[in-house]
């Protein structure tokens, strides 16, 4: 299992057939809920397909495990030339909470790191502790604010609750997703592959056909 507890958790170093239920940030300022479960450390790219959008590719030079860059593990990005490619992958730390407002489970994917270290802060607090703990955990209050003009200028606050909220007997019955499934971690095979068929990041390496040398052996 990767997916590290609350109450044991650190900085890191540098689903099911129902519908899913995200949190949306772009149509909330304010967001109440009770943490339940793990949170699933990863990091992504984002990368630019064939057709010109925007998608998220999981960073295999991180490892889940540890919670840290390892140099050793093979990662299909890291063979793009930089003058292609060089975005460092962002933080994109996953996990789940029961939503105050709506009494739905949602996917918080990915955690706003600010809202991330702050939490942690919370967790590792021996006044507070593990935030998402069945019976001795509370509510948190993440609230967003505009400091400037642009999208990226936004800070989270996070408030937590004073006393501490078990979970009912009808919460812990709620459906909770699977975030390893939901997740899942490519092999680097399966994500070379991908790159090559969807994107045109290897074409300055590739023949004619554009794969590269092998590839089509993948």
């Amino acid at each position: 299992m990767t997916q590290s507890d609350w109450g044991n958790i650190s900085a890191p170093s540098s689903g099911g057939a129902k519908d899913i239920v995200r949190v949306d940030w772009k149509s909330i300022n304010e967001l109440k809920g009770r943490l339940i479960g793990g949170v699933l450390p990863r990091y992504v790219y984002w990368v630019v397909n064939k057709e010109g959008k925007k998608r998220s590719i999981e960073c295999l030079g991180f490892n889940r495990e540890t919670k840290a860059f390892d140099p050793n593990l093979q990662d299909p990005m890291k063979e793009v030339p930089a003058e292609l490619y060089s975005e460092k992958p962002q933080f994109a730390y996953v996990t789940q909470l029961i939503d105050r407002k709506t009494s739905q489970v949602a996917l918080f994917d990915p955690i706003k790191k600010q809202a991330y270290d702050e939490i942690v802060a919370l967790a590792i607090n021996p006044e507070y502790g593990n935030p998402a703990d069945e019976i001795k955990g509370y509510d948190i209050t993440i609230s967003k604010q505009k400091t400037g003009p642009l999208p990226q200028n936004v800070k989270y606050k996070v408030l937590a609750a004073r006393n501490s909220s078990p979970l009912t007997d009808e919460e812990k019955e709620l459906p909770k997703y699977d975030l390893e499934k939901l997740f899942k971690r490519p092999t680097y095979e399966e994500q070379k592959k991908w790159l090559l068929e969807n994107t045109t990041y290897f074409m300055l390496q590739a023949g004619n056909e554009g794969f590269l040398e092998g590839a089509k052996d993948l």
